[in-house]
């Protein structure tokens, strides 16, 4: 089989995964470009899978797919990590909330799998080639001071990732 949209997904959350450790330096700090190139790549991809496969995947199913929600909420979370300075703790936060959120959009009958399941043929192809269009992101400067770190903390609260 050709290329997928589960399988474009899933080599993202790979190079993500390596480029997040490349923002990590030995010495307890964070490399502030390495991040913020990091940031970008991530924000994109959220934007891929809110934008452009989510939509796909509602429209041949003809509904919301169940995990929807907890997928949004993920997303929201994910993005406001990237909003302030980077910090090694919220740096690390972001790392272990990426983790478990690609663990659950791999596992069988995660995301990825309702992809394989729903986006076939033409229409993993049609999907392909909307990804492949969407543009870039215009990501704004990193925040910083203890008010954006106090409106972060507020965010995972509300959306229940404070605890993970």
């Amino acid at each position: 089989m050709g290329r997928t949209v589960a399988g474009f997904l899933r080599e993202q959350h790979r190079a993500l995964a390596v480029s997040l450790r490349r923002a990590l330096t030995p010495d307890g700090g964070v490399d502030v470009d390495a991040f913020d190139e990091f940031r970008h790549a991530l924000l994109w991809h959220v934007s891929v899978e809110e934008r452009v496969v989510m939509p796909a995947i509602v429209r041949a199913l003809g509904r919301a797919p169940d995990d929807r929600r907890s997928l949004r909420k993920d997303h929201a979370g994910i993005v406001a990590l990237c909003v302030p300075l980077p910090e090694r703790e919220w740096v690390e936060n972001l790392r272990d909330l990426l983790d478990e959120h690609y663990r659950v959009e791999e596992e069988p009958g995660g995301f990825l799998a309702r992809c394989d399941e729903v986006l076939v043929s033409s229409l993993n192809d049609r999907v392909l080639a909307d990804i492949d269009a969407h543009p870039p992101i215009k990501v704004a400067t990193f925040r910083k001071g203890p008010s954006v770190r106090a409106q972060l903390a507020h965010l995972l609260k509300a959306t229940g990732l404070d605890g993970r």
